[in-house]
């Protein structure tokens, strides 16, 4: 079994011509080869459904859980040929993947979770185990720290620590990273840079997935750009850079414009004052009063309190562990606080069920993508299953009034798609798109709800820049023409403050700062808790 490699230990990776395929028709890599030397990184570069995730999955033998197959072409690892094998062969040899989203098992404890990350390698010794343990808790001593708390209650980064630490404890020799820095504040992606640079420095080679460029190409040694399964680009990592393609504006909506970033008109609307929705449809205040939250003795929320004006954006903002998306969860009734209490209009919601405050017109994203099952469509139609008058009998026996009704959620389904960048995938399989497509599908879904109050938990995360300047478009649009309120999560900072009219920062569960988008980017308090920094003025915000 591999242990923890020595400097410069490990075979070389060969990826050699390598074509992959999703069901029968659907190719997703083509003739792409590569080299991962020993102890070295080398980055791959590319935007959503390039194919970059595909290769790693190919790397780790986790292919086939996803149809897929390399069809032609070799995958080396030294002496042993891995296409074709299973994830368990490929650990044993050395080869273990961290996949995107930081799937770590939220009901087991720090410890346990740990510990399945050696399971694969068969009987180990205890002086093995704690040794690799020993390594993890160094490089992440927060992760110390936490060993007997639940993994579903850390935070963003602590999750994504913990996904590598428990990798780990595999010893691989050659450790395949997907999209590591994904929706993680500007602190947690430094320390997560230094992390895989000490891992790799120890003699760990590192095939690195990551839309965060600078990050990647400042690890990095080599790097490949693919563009539609396809390698692009190959070389040096100083002298690699991928081609970043302008998105002009729409003409006649507020969109993007070069770089990616929203046009003047909306960076103007937000820089006057709050455009309220039109009377007639104008959604009710969402007042948030002195909520607490605790977890086990550990306080989430510590009397937090913001006001959400009438079709508005309002932002929360704060590093990973401030408590952003256990605010999410107390607003849309998945944890219900300690104190306080949570109105939209006249209605308390602390008190009520998820789908009682879904059916008042609160709808919600998630930081980590929940959607891979089925269609684009049936995704689409269960955010409208709460609109549905039809019983269960008559859509059982498919009478007329139930299957004009099923036509006519279908067709506002497949407009919504339009909206949101997904009319060519409404009838594709979700697990066969791209990152960016499913997360697209998670605002879709939310969407289909017809909400008054829409919650965004990172809708940008994990996306290159155009995706993300067609999503800014999106509820730029959707806060215009539906007079929706918008309760936005986002590390994006550049979108966060050209879209908000109002942020609350978030530290420890604390709010530390309200105000403008201007007078937040200004606040000393914000830049130390935030970006880990005392400095003031235009250039730190």
């Amino acid at each position: 079994m591999p242990e923890a490699p020595p400097d410069g230990g490990g075979p070389t990776l060969h990826v050699e011509n390598v074509d992959v395929t999703y069901g029968r028709a659907l190719s997703a890599l083509r003739a792409v080869s590569l080299t991962v030397p020993p102890a070295t990184v080398v980055a791959l570069l590319g935007a959503n459904g390039a194919g970059k995730t595909t290769l790693l999955r190919a790397v780790s033998g986790t292919l086939r859980l996803h149809r897929g197959a390399v069809t032609a072409g070799r995958i080396r690892y030294g002496d042993t040929v891995l296409d074709g094998k299973d994830p368990v062969a490929a650990v044993r040899a050395g080869v273990v993947q961290v996949p995107e989203g930081r799937r770590v098992f939220a009901g087991l404890s720090v410890d346990e979770n740990l510990r399945s990350g050696g399971l694969g390698l068969g009987r180990r010794g205890r002086a093995q185990v704690q040794e690799a343990r020993d390594r993890v808790f160094t490089l992440f001593p927060r992760l110390a720290e936490r060993t007997h708390q639940p993994a579903g209650l850390l935070s963003g980064g602590e999750q994504q620590m913990l996904a590598i630490g428990r990798a780990l404890m595999a010893a691989p020799r050659l450790l395949l990273l997907d999209e590591p820095s994904l929706g993680l504040a500007p602190q947690m992606v430094h320390r997560i840079a230094e992390v895989v640079r000490e891992i790799n420095a120890q003699g760990t080679a590192v095939l690195l997935v990551e839309q965060n460029a600078g990050m990647a190409l400042s690890l990095a040694s080599h790097a490949h750009v693919l563009e539609v399964g396809e390698t692009r680009l190959s070389g040096p990592a100083g002298r690699t850079r991928p081609h970043r393609r302008r998105t002009p504006p729409v003409p006649g909506r507020v969109g993007a414009g070069p770089g990616g970033r929203v046009n003047d008109r909306t960076t103007q609307a937000r820089t006057t004052e709050p455009r309220t929705a039109p009377a007639a449809t104008a959604p009710p205040e969402l007042a948030v009063r002195d909520v607490t939250v605790r977890f086990a003795g550990l306080t989430a929320l510590d009397g937090v309190s913001f006001t959400v004006a009438p079709g508005s954006v309002h932002a929360l903002i704060g590093p990973n562990g401030a408590g952003k998306s256990t605010c999410f969860n107390v607003l849309s009734g998945l944890c219900r606080p300690a104190a306080g209490a949570v109105t939209l209009g006249g209605t308390e919601l602390t008190r009520l069920a998820p789908h009682r405050i879904a059916a008042l017109g609160v709808a919600r994203t998630f930081q980590n993508i929940v959607t891979t099952q089925g269609t684009v469509a049936d995704n689409l139609m269960l955010g409208r299953h709460a609109l549905t008058r039809a019983g269960f009998t008559a859509s059982a026996l498919r009478l007329p009034g139930a299957r004009r009704e099923q036509r006519e959620h279908l067709a506002r389904a497949r407009d919504i798609a339009e909206l949101t960048g997904l009319g060519a995938h409404f009838h594709s399989p979700v697990g066969l798109l791209s990152y960016g497509d499913r997360k697209r599908v998670e605002l879709a879904r939310a969407l289909c709800l017809e909400p008054r109050v829409l919650l965004l938990d990172e809708p940008v995360a994990g996306m290159n820049a155009a995706e993300r300047a067609r999503t800014a478009e999106v509820v730029a649009e959707l806060r215009a023409e539906l007079g929706l309120s918008v309760v936005l999560v986002e590390h994006d900072m550049g979108l966060v403050m050209r879209l908000a009219d109002e942020v609350t920062v978030l530290d420890f569960g604390r709010s530390i700062a309200h105000g403008t988008p201007d007078e937040v980017r200004r606040d000393p308090e914000v830049l130390r808790a935030y970006l880990g920094t005392d400095a003031t003025g235009e250039d730190a915000a």
